[in-house]
């Protein structure tokens, strides 16, 4: 501490001894200030989700979310659960807006107990129990917006092993699910259907992920009604490689992708369809956007049987966000009920895409896109 004062003293000494006459240094001339440069932008789809990133708390990302997108569900206000929308989340937000889309930034966080539904700027949210991981829009929502709470009438439970984006309701034997018996392939239970109940989510046709509301998969299936109810065996069944979504008796199931447990109301179910060997097994709603690193190689993947169709923009090429099994049907390489396997090229964006009806799909118009794919023989 003394050495410093000393030094501290001898240096105010020397500068008090110069003399106004001396030269002084020319002024220093400041640094141009460098702006950082901007983050790369993923492009992403409205559809996509922060799931991926997961055990990655603080982590930052920067996506493009495209011009008029079509929103999709999202669990939360300001914090959102990850699986939810990307780009719907940022127009809850107010950073980007659904027709003119743009950047915007996510910031990784943990789990919450549980997230509140808002509406704002348009977009409503829904609430959710807890989830195991989440993420904000860096910024928070835009200055001036409100945020007004939307009232939920029952609370909203996770149950494990349930595919994302889904609200179940809590309680009731409406809600009751195969789960429980996962593994004890082909053995049976009985489960009740009160009359009048209340539908709740299904996965599949004539064979269920053991996650559906059994109830509800009975409507499906014709075994029972809604206003009737009823009592119901069911069989327990391996899981499978994808499950096709279909709309009977007033119940519109989901499509869904690999699970790994099953019930049905049978003690027999015909066989799953596999992918050939080597050959990788996506869902009707996977798009090429993955690919787009790879520009010119050519892909193979496999769509399962009784799919349902997704949006495609162009007509080939197609925007590399588009479905790329219903870009094959399209193409006139497979049909929805047969699926079968799927060649595909990436290449680079275009200024434009045209739409067009082939083969009972419908594509639509884009304008510019930075990445596309071409359907291959």
């Amino acid at each position: 501490m003394v050495t410093k004062t000393v030094l501290l003293s001898l240096g105010v000494l020397a500068a008090s001894c110069k003399r106004r006459g001396d030269p002084q240094p020319p002024p220093a001339t400041p640094t141009p200030a460098i702006a950082a440069p901007a983050p790369v932008a993923t492009p992403i789809a409205w559809t996509d989700t922060a799931t991926r990133f997961r055990g990655q708390p603080g982590a930052m990302m920067t996506f493009l979310c495209p011009p008029n997108g079509s929103p999709a569900t999202v669990w939360g206000s300001d914090t959102y659960s990850d699986d939810s929308s990307i780009c719907t989340a940022a127009a809850h937000s107010g950073r980007i807006t659904r027709q003119a889309g743009g950047r915007v930034q996510i910031q990784i966080a943990p789990g919450l107990p549980a997230y509140a539904a808002t509406t704002r700027a348009g977009e409503t949210t829904r609430t959710y129990g807890a989830f195991p991981g989440s993420f904000t829009v860096v910024g928070g929502p835009r200055p001036g917006l409100v945020a007004v709470p939307v009232a939920t009438a029952e609370p909203a439970v996770q149950i494990p092993g349930t595919p994302p984006n889904v609200v179940v309701a809590a309680g009731g034997p409406w809600t009751e699910k195969a789960v429980a018996h996962r593994g004890a392939n082909g053995t049976s239970f009985t489960q009740e259907c009160p009359p009048n109940g209340t539908l709740a989510a299904v996965w599949g046709t004539d064979v269920y992920t053991d996650d559906s509301s059994i109830c509800s998969a009975a409507v499906h299936a014709g075994r029972i009604t809604l206003a009737q109810g009823g009592a119901v065996t069911v069989f327990v069944h391996p899981g499978r490689p994808s499950y096709a979504g279909s709309a009977r008796s007033g119940v519109s199931s989901l499509p869904f992708a690999v699970f790994p447990g099953s019930f049905a109301f049978t003690p027999t179910v015909a066989p799953p369809v596999l992918p050939p060997d080597g050959v990788e097994a996506i869902t009707w709603t996977a798009n090429a956007t993955r690919f787009r690193a790879m520009a010119r190689s050519r892909q193979e993947v496999w769509c399962p049987p009784d799919g349902t169709p997704a949006a495609v923009w162009g007509r080939g090429p197609f925007t590399d966000d588009s479905s790329i099994c219903t870009a094959a049907v399209f193409a006139g390489r497979i049909t929805l009920e047969r699926g079968g396997i799927v060649h595909l090229k990436p290449k680079p964006g275009r200024a434009h895409y045209e739409g067009a009806e082939r083969n009972g799909v419908t594509t639509r118009d884009f304008p510019a896109f930075p990445g596309s794919y071409v359907i291959t023989r």
